[in-house]
């Protein structure tokens, strides 16, 4: 009994951070439902499961809360500026990586390390146009080369640079930076679990509104 009650306490752990981080939105109605019920290009006809593409309850990678892929493998070419005066890491750090399990177009939607349904059994995935990834040419499908893309896994220091706002509690005026080190990654302005401000974005970007909550113009 202690064993569950503490499995279950760890649970509730992991999904409060999550949740803090992400907020509990209507993923459903956004094209990230991959499931029967999807309403995007991009869905299965081999389950109504919608969380399960991303995420389990169960044996999950311990590289992201509840994670159910693994890592991309890359190699990734990074940003790369001489204007630039944060440090850029080497390859995407785990908040981009997440992202890029699907959007680097690498890795099948179905590629999971527990498939829907009790155990981890097979399903014979059948695929809206047979199309399991994201399609070659698709401006979401980022690639390995993303030195033509707003830079992630950067170090956001402002003492570098004062064309940039300031660190509060771990957020720049609301927008999350990750790691002790202080990173952007993609979550950083991109919430894939809402919508309302296309595409995924954590807040409206009419007038740059988004840009200018870190860089001030």
């Amino acid at each position: 009994m202690n064993k569950i009650l503490s499995a279950g306490l760890v649970l509730m752990l992991v999904l409060g951070a999550f949740y803090a981080l992400y907020g509990a939105d209507n993923v459903a109605n956004t094209k990230h439902n991959l499931s029967s019920s999807g309403t995007g290009t991009y869905k299965t006809t081999s389950t109504t499961e919608i969380c399960i593409m991303c995420h389990t309850p169960h044996s999950a990678s311990l590289n992201v809360a509840l994670w159910n892929k693994t890592d991309p493998s890359g190699p990734y070419n990074m940003y790369n500026s001489p204007t630039i005066d944060m440090i850029v890491s080497s390859a995407p750090q785990l908040q981009s990586l997440a992202c890029l399990a699907c959007h680097d177009g690498s890795i099948a939607f179905d590629a999971l390390l527990n498939s829907p349904g009790s155990g981890n059994n097979p399903v014979n995935w059948q695929w809206n146009n047979g199309w399991d990834k994201i399609q070659a040419g698709e401006p979401t499908r980022l690639g390995t080369d993303l030195a033509d893309e707003h830079p992630v896994s950067v170090q956001y220091d402002p003492t570098k640079d004062t064309a940039f706002n300031p660190v509060v509690n771990g957020k720049v005026n609301e927008l999350p930076i990750f790691g002790p080190d202080g990173r952007v990654e993609c979550s950083s302005c991109h919430n894939p679990h809402d919508n309302q401000s296309p595409p995924f974005l954590r807040a409206d970007n009419s007038n740059s509104e988004l840009c200018k909550r870190c860089h001030i113009k």
